[in-house]
């Protein structure tokens, strides 16, 4: 059987400016690998046509964790609290998720990922989860393994998400930003016990599912995050 081509979009190494590189991490794509999917990463390049291109040969898109994204995308000065950003790799990313979404493939966005894809719908996001409220608890995991749990999600009823992990579900926690205003034609579909947005859906799309949690994390440990790799491979086919 032909495997659906999910397209890993990559990310630019903060750390050597000196040596650009565009790199994932391994385990989106052992994830995608083992629920059925053929992953292809897809560089940063800058040519339209090369992007189109990338984009004609996937059944879907996945865009992954990475920087905070800049405020002006969504029209706000940088807080004081604000991380590393990159201007010019969240255009680019837009672009990408622009050309997906013109094609209709299925989309998944994991923590940057569903904060971009709010962006890209036309929402905001708290740059620091420590001026959304004074009873906002911890989102940057302390515990030392990135496949340990650290506080429990709840589940829409209604939602895609539920209906691949119930009510509710224990995740893991990497991030200081999270979504705040909710982009046109998205629902929220899981948050936090404190209300921090951890999940969203498109209601007007085939299939754009973003999560706040890492849960590639997971994928060398149990299977206890793969409903969701296999359902969006599964909507890829």
């Amino acid at each position: 059987m032909k495997k659906a081509v999910i397209g890993i979009l990559t990310h630019p190494e903060t750390d050597d400016l000196v040596h650009p590189t565009n790199y994932i991490g391994d385990r989106y794509i052992v994830s995608i690998e083992k629920a059925g999917g053929l992953p292809v990463l897809i560089p940063i390049v800058d040519d339209v046509d090369c992007i189109q291109q990338y984009i004609a040969l996937c059944d879907g898109i996945l865009v992954p964790g990475g920087i905070d994204v800049n405020p002006l995308c969504y029209n706000e000065n940088p807080s004081m609290r604000i991380g590393v950003t990159d201007l010019a790799f969240d255009t680019w990313e837009l672009h990408v998720i622009k050309q997906a979404e013109e094609k209709r493939l299925p989309i998944l966005g994991i923590c940057r990922g569903i904060q971009i894809l709010n962006v890209y719908r036309g929402g905001t996001l708290w740059q620091d989860l420590r001026d959304q409220s004074s009873t906002t608890f911890q989102h940057v995991q302390k515990e030392i393994k990135r496949d340990s749990v650290s506080h429990k999600v709840l589940i829409d009823t209604h939602s895609h998400l539920h209906s691949l992990f119930g009510s509710d579900l224990m995740v893991n926690s990497f991030h200081h930003q999270a979504v705040k205003e909710l982009g046109k034609g998205l629902l929220v579909s899981a948050k936090a016990t404190d209300g921090t947005v951890e999940a969203i859906e498109a209601v007007d799309y085939p299939y754009m599912l973003g999560v706040q949690w890492h849960p590639e994390a997971f994928v060398f440990k149990d299977d206890s995050m793969m409903p969701l790799f296999r359902d969006f491979v599964d909507a890829c086919r």
